[in-house]
């Protein structure tokens, strides 16, 4: 596995049938997605427990 990287910017482009989305890393890497309309609705979930939770630790 690789080394974490730290996330520079994100950007989400819908296309037929779901979203593009590219990711670009603080080293240049960038990485492109395809993901359907139930992908993203997951993964929005996902990240609104992450602030929930860092929300309530108080952060």
């Amino acid at each position: 596995m690789s080394e974490p990287k730290k996330l520079i910017r994100v950007l989400t482009t819908e296309i037929l049938g779901g979203f593009e989305v590219t990711i670009e890393a603080d080293d240049g890497c960038v990485l492109r997605l395809i993901a359907t309309p139930n992908q993203i609705e997951a993964l929005a979930r996902q990240f609104t427990r992450l602030a929930d939770d860092e929300e309530q630790a108080g952060g």
